[in-house]
């Protein structure tokens, strides 16, 4: 693959997941900045998810094609995500904890419920999500919110090898139909799951949450399969970006169609916009040789959040602040993360 900008556009995904996080965690609201001024409609967190899952989606299916074999594909997969979520969730254990909870050290290291923790590393719910004594008396007690995604993401790699598994070459096809039904589908399927809501049985994940998310990832698969027939250019994401600001106009203020309509658009412009700036060549392109620190600060932040509140709530701390802080606290963390942990595991890619 040729020069990209990957590598900075997850780092700044990850920089939206802790901004957006900045918001509820510290009390002041449920909304950020973006998502009131698109009227609830781009949180400033989920956007980061989304393009994560964009780029996912491209990058895993080209990891997809060119792996030897299934096996090699998921030990690649395993160890991109395991080892890094191992030291985390270790850090949090030996290190977040004991600076959180109300409880006395002998006590909170002979409690069980602190070893408990350790199912995060299932990815999968239901897991705790809670350390003895720790952030119970903030806004929000979770210890670390950021982690739940990290199921949908790996059942997205799990559908597209299954996918490839069935239909090999014919995936792309397949793809594309797909991603076209449920596209074209989207305001029944959005507002049956939000006035019914589905669990999936064994993966216990909300269907809605994977249908939304996979439908970034699978776009991103859909243009690297097609990727010698659609171009990347400017006038295409700007064309888009009108459309979505004429959806908006005509749902928000005529009432032509219901304001969810503009969710259509967002699965087109969201994986097209990244993907095309992704590609473009200029000094972005060597971000990457300080390392991949997107996803250290997307699994330590949010408990590092919760320890900058804890330490501040319920004094006031601006947003600005918080988010400051949080940048500060979690790059050094993310760099180690990804210096001695990441880096060495992923040499172990070819074994």
């Amino acid at each position: 693959m040729h020069a990209n900008n990957f590598h900075f556009l997850r780092f700044l995904a990850a920089v939206f997941v802790i901004y957006g996080h900045c918001f509820p965690l510290s009390g002041r609201s449920n909304f950020d900045d973006l998502q009131i001024l698109t009227g609830g409609l781009f949180p400033t967190a989920h956007m980061g998810v989304c393009i994560f899952f964009s780029i996912s989606g491209y990058l895993i299916a080209t990891s997809l094609v060119r792996s030897t074999g299934y096996i090699r594909f998921i030990w690649k997969r395993f160890i991109r995500i395991m080892p890094g979520l191992i030291a985390a969730t270790i850090f949090t254990i030996l290190i977040v904890g004991p600076l959180a909870t109300t409880l006395g050290l002998k006590e909170y290291f002979t409690s069980m419920e602190t070893y408990r923790y350790l199912k995060c590393l299932k990815l999968f719910p239901p897991y705790p999500d809670a350390l003895p004594g720790a952030f119970t008396e903030l806004p929000a007690s979770a210890t670390n919110g950021s982690l739940w995604t990290l199921a949908y993401e790996v059942t997205c790699y799990g559908l597209l090898l299954g996918g490839y598994a069935i239909f090999g070459k014919k995936l792309k096809y397949v793809s594309l139909v797909l991603f076209v039904l449920l596209w074209g589908s989207f305001l029944y399927w959005q507002s049956a799951l939000d006035a019914n809501p589905v669990t999936i049985r064994f993966i216990h994940l909300d269907l809605g949450h994977l249908i939304n998310f996979g439908m970034y990832f699978l776009l991103g698969s859909v243009i690297f399969f097609f990727q010698d027939q659609i171009p990347y250019k400017g006038s295409i994401a700007i064309a888009l970006l009108a459309l979505l600001l004429a959806v908006y106009y005509c749902a928000s203020v005529l009432g032509l169609f219901p304001l969810a309509a503009i969710g259509m658009i967002r699965y087109l412009l969201v994986p097209y916009v990244v993907l095309y700036l992704g590609f473009k060549k200029g000094p972005l392109n060597k971000f990457g040789d300080i390392g991949d620190l997107s996803y250290g600060l997307y699994i330590y932040a949010f408990p590092v959040q919760q320890l900058i509140v804890q330490y501040f709530w319920p004094q006031e701390i601006s947003i600005t602040e918080m988010f400051i802080y949080s940048l500060l606290l979690t790059l050094p963390l993310s760099w180690l993360s990804w210096k001695f942990v990441e880096e060495p595991t992923l040499k172990l890619k070819t074994l």
